[in-house]
Parts: C-alpha cells; sequence; structure tokens
C-alpha cells in the first residue's frame, strides 16, 4: 500500500519510521506535497530484505526515473540500505533524525532519553523494552505506547496538533529491529551505507537522543562524505517541532530542489 500526496511525477519517497508505524511520516510527506508528488509506501513485511524489495515494488509502480529518498528514523536506515542495494533507482537520501550507525553510540540514546523523562516513565519505558524482547503481552499496544513516551522524551517543543496517528504494528516492529540492531552490531550496517554511490545528506535535531555525531563520524572514518545539518532547538522529528520547523523545511527543500 502506498500513499499519493501532491501531483505528479511523484519522485520523492518518504519512508517512516518504527519500524512498524506505517503512517508516521505523513506529516513530512504532506510538507513536501506543498511543492512536490510525494510517495508515501507503507512497510508490510518482515525482514530487511523483503522490505527492500516491497520498496523496489512500490517504486517501480508508482514513480519514473530515480527518486530522492527521505527515511526518518528507522527509514533512515531502510533508505541507505535500500540505496545501496538498488543505486540505479536513487539519485540522492536524505536522513532525518536518523538512529546511529555505529554501536559505540547507542548507550548515549537512552542516557539523553532518561534526562527527558520523569522517574515513571523512565521505570514504565524500561519495563516495555523487556516486554518486548521476551515478547509478552500485547505487542501492538506495547509499541503504541512505547512510542507515546518517546515521543515526548525524543521532542524539543513539538506541537501536539501536528502528531500523526502511526499504525502501530508489533509483530513487525519486533523482527525487523532484532534484525536491524543486529546488523548494526555487526557493523554491516555501516560497511553497507559506506558503499552509497549517491549524494547523502542528514538533517538532525540537536538535541534528538540520536547523536548527530553517531552517523557523521563513522561514516568520515570511512571517508564517506555525507552533507550534514544540526538544527537548534530541534528533537528527533523536526517538521513537528515549533521552533525548527521552519528552518527544517527551508533546508529540506534546498536539498530537495539541488536533487532536480
Amino acid at each position: 500500500m502506498v500513499r499519493k500526496h501532491g501531483k505528479e511525477p511523484y519522485n520523492i519517497v518518504v519512508l517512516h519510521g518504527g519500524p512498524g508505524a506505517a503512517g508516521s511520516a505523513f506529516g513530512l510527506a504532506r510538507l513536501i506535497s506543498k511543492e512536490f508528488g510525494v510517495l508515501e509506501p507503507m512497510q508490510s513485511k518482515y525482514t530487511i530484505e523483503e522490505l527492500e524489495e516491497e520498496l523496489m515494488e512500490q517504486i517501480e509502480e508508482s514513480c519514473a526515473g530515480k527518486v530522492i529518498l527521505a527515511g526518518h528514523s528507522w527509514g533512515a536506515w531502510l533508505a541507505g540500505l535500500f540505496a545501496e542495494r538498488f543505486p540505479d533507482k536513487v539519485e540522492k537520501v536524505i536522513l532525518i533524525g536518523s538512529g546511529p550507525l555505529d554501536e559505540y553510540y547507542v548507550p548515549q540514546i537512552g542516557e539523553r532519553r532518561k534526562e527527558n523523562m520523569s522517574s515513571e516513565e523512565a521505570e514504565e519505558f524500561e519495563k516495555i523494552l523487556r516486554q518486548l524482547e521476551n515478547g509478552f503481552g500485547e505487542k501492538d499496544e506495547y509499541l503504541q505506547r512505547l512510542g507515546e513516551i518517546c515521543d515526548k522524551a525524543d521532542g524539543y517543543h513539538e506541537e501536539e496538533a501536528l502528531r500523526d496517528k502511526a499504525d502501530v504494528n508489533g509483530d513487525l516492529y519486533e523482527k525487523v529491529w532484532k534484525e536491524a540492531a543486529e546488523l548494526r552490531k555487526s557493523g554491516k550496517l555501516l560497511e553497507r551505507l559506506g558503499r552509497i554511490s549517491c549524494p547523502m545528506v542528514l538533517i538532525q535535531g540537536a538535541v534528538d537522543p540520536h547523536p548527530a555525531a553517531g552517523v557523521i563520524e563513522p561514516l568520515k572514518a570511512l571517508n564517506v562524505d555525507i552533507k550534514s545539518y544540526v538544527l537548534d532547538k530541534c528533537g528527533h522529528t523536526p517538521w513537528r517541532e515549533k521552533y525548527a520547523r521552519e528552518e527544517f523545511a527551508r533546508v529540506l527543500f534546498s536539498e530537495l530542489r539541488a536533487g532536480k
């Protein structure tokens, strides 16, 4: 399933987070559609390889020529993995709120998140992570609540009215995230993104718990050039941020136009 925003041609593709949070990139697609036609695929497969192939089918059915991939959070990783596997299909990759590519930076995420949580939220956060890891209870409900806690902790000053409702899939999250985390731990995630041949751009909030350095520095160590923007007063989801969304839009459209 895909949603189309704006008018043809649909040569910009936004990828949602999660994994298993289809629809969470709706606001990003809506923003881009003010100027460009945008494809918003819903990811539904349960392995990374199948997600890449599903995305290829969605692009081939709706897009002509090469596309610009703009992925948010988990979607940033999928955008990079797809671009490495199918270089003839991708003109540019824009990573938004990307998780770090190297395991070294992972502890910083939890530490930075907990600084923005109450003690009760931090306790619930850890409990839900354990329950998801061990397969207890209703995964969709746990993932929904985990998203609510993280949204609050990951933002700087998000506008509540700009939040989009995601179609949460706990089984998809469990299977794909386990594989994705192992890909990072093994170094294969960085290895694959290090082979991307098209231009790469990172747009990250300065107070996003996912440190921008976790993307920039590992790629720099591989002599991979990535253009980066770190936005002040901005958390994990820039298009929802009260103080950063205008700067985010300016940067984003500048990069989208440059890819045309």
